[in-house]
């Protein structure tokens, strides 16, 4: 019985450690957006269906000839997005690294030009 008792604690342990650290991780993101959003334009670069069966899309976004990119969820049944398509993207002035698409109230992201023509940076 003690063994057991040890092994469900060293396995909760670091279970419950992981889900904090998650959840204090996306607070910071969260915080750092608000703080110090700069707005920006990104071109969607791939659509691809990514763990349960989950639609996404990655984007990138130029800054002073650098560029990020971010990975984002989107709603197919929603909206028809496609590479070549711009939306608006926020992301943290200290760390681009942090960055959202910018969505509209029923969580469709807002697109601001629709291409059929993909034009990278």
């Amino acid at each position: 019985m003690k063994k057991q008792l040890i092994t469900l604690v060293c396995i909760l342990v670091p279970l419950i450690g992981f889900v904090i650290y998650g959840f204090w991780y996306t607070n910071q993101e969260d915080r750092l957006l608000k703080e110090e959003p700069v707005y920006s334009t990104a071109i969607i670069v791939e659509t691809y269906v990514g763990t349960k069966v989950r639609n996404f899309v990655r984007f990138e976004f130029s800054i002073s000839d650098k560029i990020y990119d971010g990975h984002q969820q989107y709603f197919p049944k929603i909206e028809n997005i496609e590479v070549g398509d711009t939306c608006e993207v926020v992301y943290a002035k200290s760390n681009p690294e942090i960055n959202r698409l910018l969505t509209n109230d029923d969580k469709s992201l807002k697109v601001k030009r629709r291409s059929k023509e993909f034009a990278p940076f």
